[in-house]
């Protein structure tokens, strides 16, 4: 089955490949270096802080998710940054291109009604006016991204023409988008942003020189039209690209014609957060990249620590956040987030989070955990094949965020709370199956909280005394009533009987997404008696909209045609989790089941619903 890359949330593609820069590796922490500058149109003095240990100065902002957002609560929005030291917002684009056709915009352009695109959408033109107003209220600075254009990662700097056609695109824009709002948000319009993403990857001479080209054609022109306002460009890194030393030695060669100005920030993403590296990798990556910045007089280093996990979008642990932030001090003059607005922000959703980071803010401290052990009630079905897990956990001090659930070590399912923020008590119920074999299982049951701490376990071990049997549909054909969404297919048509199973990420090429009820016929290859279960396996969670099935029927035929319902299950509705998880949705059949053809019909609870095995269990003989 070949590889699909899946893009379920507006998040998704920002977080991919593209050209050259960088990021990696050490463990130790220090405090941030203070770096004289004495440059004009830099920003130093708008970096506030008089911390000694590394706090956010400013948040990634992608238009789609706030474009219509009132001026009042865009304040609020503000207001919740500003009460943690975030002054900065960078708004990652204004406008998105097709080609050399504009096809969405988030202000108001006579510049995109120009050039319009078939698909023209201006529904969010209101927002860089709503940003700047509240920004030029609250004393926040705005840089402002100009075009994007998903073409760019198919793209990345191969093609001389496209760069030229997309640079005189995006400076048209900023001219018109200087000429209609600098002198009405002087102050809060401070400077631009350079979308494009480039990555580390294994370039040519003339790759680099393309590179270099699009960066010296927009700077220039920006230059011309303001040459007080800096730019900020925001690489990432990724292992699969040259070495840390190759990459600093890559980006030297970029700044040596790229013809930044001084007080231009070159913000690095650490690619923690998208999986493109690992913790240990971040300070080599940060250290040689340091060094070809300090190669350029007057560029400014700072950090894009990533305040996501990749395998949903959801939000980082805070522990693990700060250790990002950590690495990344001992190089850089400023950190920044892809990204508060969204993941942290009691506007989104997020205020848990956001009294968290608060907490650190203000102390420089991860508080330990005050949580106790869950109180857990454990009841195992006479013929050992079920299991029943009962709980809650007390939250006076409103620090819990959601339960894990371990069977023998490994996450069998997870609870997200964080949306309940300042509930005093929680309750949850798991029920897990065992369809083959017998042996001691051993489940332990722990809270976590918004900082990433764990609570002490709640264990046990219950012994199954399942039936031994087998799984007689693998590598079974079968027929799919209704497919899956085009985005994740069957592609080989044997994704549901293979034995592959997926790991916890949507972006695995084992899983199925699906939209609706899934329905599927397993031809057995012949009758086949004492059929006794029938197991699905499901991501579940939430994250990405992404949940658990509600519920499994299943019937069962011995010609194919006429088809009779043995067993239908209901299953407690997955109320969504901070991180994805795999979980096995079981149906025990009646004893003296047979049949040739068993028809699984899944229902989704809302929204995606993934499956990666169907598996049907026979008594070994």
């Amino acid at each position: 089955m070949k590889k699909r890359f899946l893009a379920l949330i507006l998040l998704a593609f920002v977080l991919c490949g593209a050209v050259f820069a960088a990021c990696t590796p050490s463990e130790d922490s220090s405090e941030t270096e203070s770096v004289p500058d004495t440059s004009e149109g830099d920003v130093s003095e708008i970096i506030k802080t008089e911390k000694d240990y590394p706090v956010l100065c400013g948040s990634f902002m992608q238009p789609g998710a706030f474009k219509n957002h009132s001026l009042s609560r865009m304040k609020e929005h503000l207001g919740y940054m500003l009460d943690v030291g975030i002054d900065i917002l960078i708004l990652q684009w204004s406008f998105v291109t097709e080609g050399d056709k504009v096809s969405s915009v988030f202000y108001e352009s006579s510049f995109g009604a120009d050039k319009k695109a078939a698909s023209y959408d201006e529904s969010g033109k209101m927002l860089l006016d709503t940003i700047l107003a509240a920004a030029e209220e609250m004393g926040v600075k705005v840089f402002i991204g100009l075009n994007e254009n998903p073409e760019w990662w198919n793209k990345y700097v191969t093609d001389k023409n496209w760069l030229t056609q997309q640079a005189e695109l995006g400076l048209a824009g900023a001219k018109q988008i200087y000429d209609t709002y600098k002198s009405k948000y002087p102050n809060a319009f401070h400077g631009w942003y350079f979308v494009f993403e480039f990555s580390n990857m294994n370039a040519t001479d003339a790759q680099l020189d393309n590179a270099s080209y699009l960066l010296r054609t927009y700077r220039n022109g920006l230059y011309d039209i303001d040459p007080e306002m800096p730019l900020m460009l925001s690489p990432f890194v990724t292992a699969s690209g040259p070495s840390p030393e190759k990459t600093g030695e890559m980006w030297e060669k970029v700044f040596a014609k790229a013809e930044f100005r001084p007080g231009d920030i070159f913000c690095c993403q650490d690619s923690v957060g998208a999986g493109h590296i690992t913790m240990d990798m971040l300070d080599d990556f940060y250290r040689e990249i340091k060094e070809a910045v300090d190669t350029v007089e007057g560029f400014k280093f700072w950090a894009n620590n990533e305040d996501f996990t990749h395998t949903d979008w959801t939000t980082a642990p805070l522990n693990r956040f700060v250790e990002q932030m950590n690495i990344s001090s001992k190089y850089v003059e400023a950190h920044v987030t892809f990204a508060y607005s969204h993941y942290q922000n009691p506007d989104m959703g997020k205020t848990g989070q956001h009294q968290a980071y608060k907490t650190y803010y203000e102390t420089g401290k991860i508080p330990a955990s005050t949580m106790a052990a869950p109180e857990i009630e454990v009841e195992s079905a006479a013929n050992g094949a079920t299991v029943h897990i009962s709980g809650s956990i007390a939250n006076e001090d409103g620090t819990v965020a959601g339960i894990r659930i371990t069977k023998d070590g490994s996450l069998a399912h997870s609870f997200d709370f964080s949306s309940n923020y300042g509930k005093k008590e929680f309750t949850f119920v798991f029920d897990d199956a065992n369809v083959s074999g017998s042996g001691v299982a051993e489940y332990a049951v722990y809270a976590v909280d918004y900082y990433g701490n764990e609570s002490p376990k709640a264990t046990a071990e219950v012994e199954f005394t399942g039936k031994e049997g087998v799984n007689v549909a693998l590598n079974k054909e079968y027929t799919l009533a209704n497919p899956p969404a085009d985005k994740y297919p069957d592609e080989q048509g044997d994704a549901l009987t293979d034995g592959i199973l997926g790991k916890p990420t949507y972006g695995d090429a084992a899983w199925l997404g699906f939209l609706a009820k899934a329905e599927v016929v397993i031809d057995l290859g012949e009758i086949t008696g004492q059929l006794y279960a029938v197991e699905v396996n499901s991501l579940g969670g939430g994250g990405a909209g992404i949940y658990a099935a509600a519920a499994v029927t299943v019937y069962v035929s011995e010609d194919g045609v006429n088809f009779t319902k043995v067993a239908s299950k209901s299953f407690a509705a997955d109320n969504g989790v901070d991180e994805l998880y795999t979980f096995t949705r079981t149906a025990f059949l009646p004893d003296g089941t047979k049949a040739r053809y068993v028809k699984v019909e899944v229902t989704p609870l809302k929204s995606w619903m993934f499956i990666d095995e169907i598996s049907v269990y026979a008594a070994k003989e």
